[in-house]
Order: C-alpha cells, then structure tokens, then sequence
C-alpha cells in the first residue's frame, strides 16, 4: 500500500495543519506560486533525507545531490521563525506487526516537529510520535540533552530515547530498571514502525519539472538505478540496464505501449555504441522513420522520463511528478491521465500530480464518467493563495444513480477550467 495521508504545516506555502488524504490520482491545480507543489515537496524532504546516505540531518532540504533544493529552515518554514516547527506527518495505511509478547493493528503514522539552532543552522527533531492503530509512542528532546523522554500508553515504565539517524530513534529503559514485558514491546515496536515508514520513503519518487535535456550519446556505467532521479537523468542508465541486462526487456514494450497511446512514437530503441560504454537512443516515429532523440520535439525527452518512472516502479510507490505534460502538445497531455491511471491500478500506488493541464483534468473527468476510474479513487485540490498562505479545496465529485457525473467547486481559477 502506498502512502495513505500526508499532514503538513509550517511548511512553504502551508500555514496551519493541513491533511492531505492522498488516493491513486491526487491532483494538484492552481494558479502559479499557489502553493501546489508544497505537499510534493514535503514528502520528498522526507525521502530525500534516507536516500541521500548521510544519517546525521535530521531533515534534508537541501544539499548537492539532493532531489528538491528547497534552501534553509527559515527560508522554508512559513512563518519565517526559527522558534516555530515545521510539522510533517505521513500515514502509510493499515499494518500487522507481530512482536514477542503482543500483536499491533492498525494504521501505521509517524509525526515529526523539526526546529532549528539559529546559530548553526541545525535541525532537529523536538518532538515525535510513532503510532499503530491505537498504540502510541512518544519522543520529547529534554532540554540541553541529546536525549528524548518516551511516553507511551502500552507501558508506564519510564523510557529514554535516543536519536539513531535521521528521524529514527532507539528506545531505552532507565538506568537500573528492570526491563518488562512491555519495555520490549515499545522497543520492537519502534523498530518496527520505522521499518515501514523508512520502506514507503524509499518508494517515493520524485521527478520535477526541469528535466534534463536531450544527448546525442548516453553513457552507462553498469549501475543500476531504482528511479530515474529529479531531472529524469537516470532514464536511459535504467533503460540501457534492462536492454544489457534482461531477455523480457518489459519495461521498454510498456513505454512503447504508452508512447502509442500518447501518439507520439511507436518505440524507442536504445543500442550500445560497439563495445563502449555509450549508448544511442532513437524513437520509430507514428510515420516509421527512425531518428535520435536529440533530433526530436523536446517534448519527447521531457515525457520519457515519466513513462519510466511509472514502469518502473514498485508495488505500492508513491510517484511524485511536477508538472509531467511538459513540453507535450494538449493530445498527448491528454492522454498521460490514461498513463497513470494504469499505473496506479497495476502497481496500487498512489501518484500525486502537479499539472497546469486543463486537458490532463478533462480526461480524468471522462474516465470517471465512463467507469475507468472510480470517483473515490481521484482528489482533486485547487490552490488558491489567500492572506499570505495558500488553501486547498477539495474539490467534490460525485456520481448519482443515473450515472450523472457532477463537479462542485468554489474556486473561480478552477471553474474557469470547466
């Protein structure tokens, strides 16, 4: 399952708590500097912070690999205080956790505050929860320590904690305390909490609206991505992996497949140069001509990037793209709405979009209508930015009993799309 709900404040555009109830297609639609990819962005901070390797920032937000440079605490938070924390919560969906003395149900969410020293810039974590279902954890720094209490109503045994990496933690017993049976329930459970959230960060894929642009040649060096990175440079060291690598080559018959559906190639073909590590892309066009890609409409190079990111990606990913019809004339804008709905309904993921594709939403629209997507499947925000913060409608959707597809939505940007 992917990720469930996302709650954010604090955070850029994002004032007071917001909850974000993420589905297979999440949209996000507004007018610029709306503050439509501020949940984007959350989440990939979140990511962005595990994948990067270094365990020590609390919270990444920016680096020189990372994915999303979003600069310095204060230049993030939106209150522009160092004294106030950014809060950001993930909720990964239902969890069974069997441990050694008891079984744990339920959703699984991890809440984190992080703060910041002025003098140093650093951010830390001041406060954390960890819950399953009905079971909580709790982390609180202690003044002028290193170390967090630890409250949790599975135990009344008084708990230290420690921050191991990142936003993870370690749980101890107090010193000359005798361990009970539910100080190792905390213990385990903690572990096992963050075992899920760290699995559902590393399968959230990020791919942003600067994408890298087209190369005569592209060299590969035997590495083997997971995704095709922030500007899609990863794309064809996924795409040459599989072509060494693999006898199916399935991933490259279901981006022709999607290609055809765009109506923008019928293949794309990628083929080592000799015995180098450099390797040729071309695209067999709808007339079957058969040209390198850096010869081609931008668009192309801008669209492959996406298809891979959707093929390629896990079981119950969550796929993150800034606006994804770039450079694509409004067919094929069009029919990406088809793309992730597949995409979505095959790997059961949850993809948020950022767009400024009226067409993308029309299609959205259609396949609901006609029962390809279910209502309850699709959110649609509209952003609108209001008294120095922004706000998100959910726009509401429904289907009477004759079938009658009806959209409601107060937002004037967005009824100006209808």
């Amino acid at each position: 399952m992917a990720i469930k709900c996302l709650s954010v404040s604090n955070f850029k555009g994002v004032a007071g708590l917001t909850d974000f109830e993420l589905k297979p297609i999440t949209v996000f639609i507004g007018a610029n500097s709306s503050g439509k990819s501020s949940c984007l962005h959350a989440l990939a901070s979140l990511a962005q912070t595990l994948k990067l390797g270094n365990s020590i920032p609390a919270l990444t937000l920016d680096d020189d690999y990372a994915q999303v440079h979003l600069g310095r605490f204060v230049e993030i938070a939106h209150s522009r205080n160092y004294k106030l924390p950014i809060h950001l919560e993930i909720n990964t969906g239902m969890a069974q956790m069997a441990l050694h003395y008891s079984e744990y149900s339920g959703d699984c969410v991890a809440k984190y505050e992080f703060k910041c020293l002025k003098e140093t810039e650093e951010i830390y974590i001041d406060s954390a929860e960890l819950a399953v279902g009905d079971n909580w954890i709790k982390f609180k720094k202690k003044a002028k320590s290193d170390q967090y209490k630890v409250t949790s109503n599975i135990t009344r045994t008084e708990l230290v904690g420690m921050r191991k990496s990142n936003f993870f933690f370690s749980v101890d017993p107090v010193r000359n305390e005798v361990p009970t049976s539910e100080w190792i329930d905390v213990y385990f459970l903690v572990d096992a909490i963050q075992r899920v959230i760290e699995s559902k960060l590393r399968q959230t894929l990020y791919l942003g609206p600067f994408r890298q642009s087209p190369l005569r040649r592209y060299p590969f060096r035997g590495s083997t991505a997971n995704e095709v990175g922030a500007q899609g440079e990863a794309t064809i060291t996924m795409l040459a992996s599989e072509y060494v690598q693999s006898g199916d080559k399935s991933h490259l018959a279901q981006i022709n497949k999607w290609l055809s559906t765009l109506g923008l190639a019928k293949n794309v073909g990628v083929k080592r140069v000799g015995a180098s590590d450099l390797f040729d892309v071309s695209l067999t066009l709808v007339d079957d001509r058969d040209l390198p890609i850096a010869d081609l409409g931008y668009g192309l190079s801008q669209v492959l990037p996406v298809l891979t990111q959707c093929s390629f990606a896990t079981n119950g990913s969550t796929l993150l793209f800034e606006q994804p019809e770039l450079h694509l004339h409004e067919g094929a804008g069009k029919k990406l709405a088809q793309v992730f709905v597949e995409t979505a309904a095959l790997k059961q993921s949850n993809i948020l979009i950022e767009t400024h594709s009226r067409e993308l939403i029309y299609e959205l629209f259609d396949m609901v209508k006609i029962g390809t997507l279910k209502v309850e499947d699709l959110v649609i925000f509209s952003v609108r930015r209001e008294g120095g913060k922004s706000h998100y409608d959910k726009v509401k959707m429904s289907i009477d009993d004759r079938g009658n597809f009806e959209v409601e939505n107060d937002n004037p940007w967005f009824n100006s799309l209808l």
